[in-house]
């Protein structure tokens, strides 16, 4: 841990996140009329070049794209540390790896809107990568592999795309892999190794994010899961390991029904959120505002880790934040386009970071 690395990198994400939208910003923009004009209403925020570049309002994915990109880019040039911040973006690079292995296994073209662009790798790079392990290469090392470098760090995602690439082709050669297991496959893979590169860095908050993440994404599970029937030991094969509850604990709360489920997090931080997510699906009502809760306890977590002064945490909590922001950003253009009443819309809004 070299926390004091951290200091100017800090001091420029604390200036920089005075530009991210506040809840009263973001209500402006649900407030316009129209599409056009919550676009417009953007123009003097850190999206204004890219929404000014519009030729169509309707277009509007694009320009939140390159912005979420540009701020990504630029959190990795000021990232002493920069796997640290490759571990979390590596999350659309392990996306981009299901969208290629389900074409590949249907034997049809992966859908090119599919893929993200948030990667460390552009999907073109991923697909290259994933070539040369069907034929055993393994990935070519950049010329000058500097300590602390971007191209260090994206050479260590590369490397674990194409071992966890070899891996699902590995059991998909001896059985056929569904779509959801080749999800789940690889959503292991991206947490365990995302908490290894957390835990060898000794920054605790960042480990507590992604225990805490683990958590959170395997009770979403539990309570959907059994909303759709899916049986205990095919649940018991999906969760994701490294949370703070312990799969095989959830896996036999799980046996138990919804009561069970609840159980496994009593005394816990999420024992509230279990309660209310059991109980609306044993009414079998709507969990979309539930999950927006789950969300939002995300949001709290690492708004909390941003308090630290020196260490990564700021600057991982910025890019956490502006991506939150991206996501109500286009609940509310969507919302627009879609001619969606306002108090709908502001419904599925996630609590802002700023």
């Amino acid at each position: 841990m070299r926390d004091y690395l951290w200091a100017g990198p800090v001091g420029r994400i604390r200036i920089i996140e005075k530009g991210l939208l506040t809840r009263s910003d973001l209500a402006k923009v649900l407030d316009a009329g129209s599409l056009e004009a919550a676009l417009m209403a953007l123009r003097d925020s850190f999206y204004g070049p890219y929404v000014s570049r519009l030729e169509n309002a309707d277009m509007f994915e694009v320009a939140l794209q390159e912005a979420i990109k540009d701020a990504h880019d630029k959190v990795m040039k000021l990232a002493p540390e920069p796997l640290v911040i490759a571990a979390y973006r590596a999350r659309y690079d392990f996306h981009n790896l299901k969208v290629l292995l389900k074409a590949e296994m249907l034997q049809v073209p992966a859908e090119e809107g599919a893929y993200s662009r948030l990667g460390n790798l552009t999907p073109g790079d991923l697909i290259r990568v994933a070539e040369a392990a069907r034929q055993g290469e393994a990935p070519v090392a950049p010329g000058e592999l500097e300590p602390d470098s971007i191209a260090e760090s994206v050479y260590k995602v590369t490397c674990e795309l194409a071992a966890v690439y070899t891996q699902v082709l590995a059991q998909a050669g001896t059985r056929r892999l569904s779509s959801f297991e080749v999800d789940g496959l690889i959503d292991k893979s991206y947490y365990a190794w995302a908490a290894s590169v957390y835990n060898k860095s000794g920054y605790d908050a960042l480990v507590e994010i992604i225990r805490s993440e683990i958590d959170i994404i395997n009770l979403k599970m539990a309570v959907r899961a059994h909303l759709m029937g899916i049986s205990s030991s095919d649940f018991a094969g999906i969760l994701i390991p490294g949370g703070y509850i312990a799969t095989a604990e959830l896996a036999e709360g799980y046996s138990k029904g919804y009561t069970g489920i609840a159980g496994v997090y009593k005394d816990t931080r999420l024992e509230h959120l279990a309660n209310r997510g059991v109980s609306l699906a044993q009414r079998r009502q709507l969990l979309t505002g539930w999950e927006r809760e789950c969300d939002n306890a995300m949001v709290k977590l690492v708004r909390d880790a941003r308090k630290i002064s020196l260490g990564p945490e700021p600057v991982f909590g910025y890019m956490f934040g502006r991506e939150l922001e991206v996501r109500n950003l286009r609940i509310i253009l969507s919302g627009k386009q879609s001619l969606i009443p306002e108090h709908e819309i502001s419904e599925r809004l996630r609590e802002s970071y700023a």
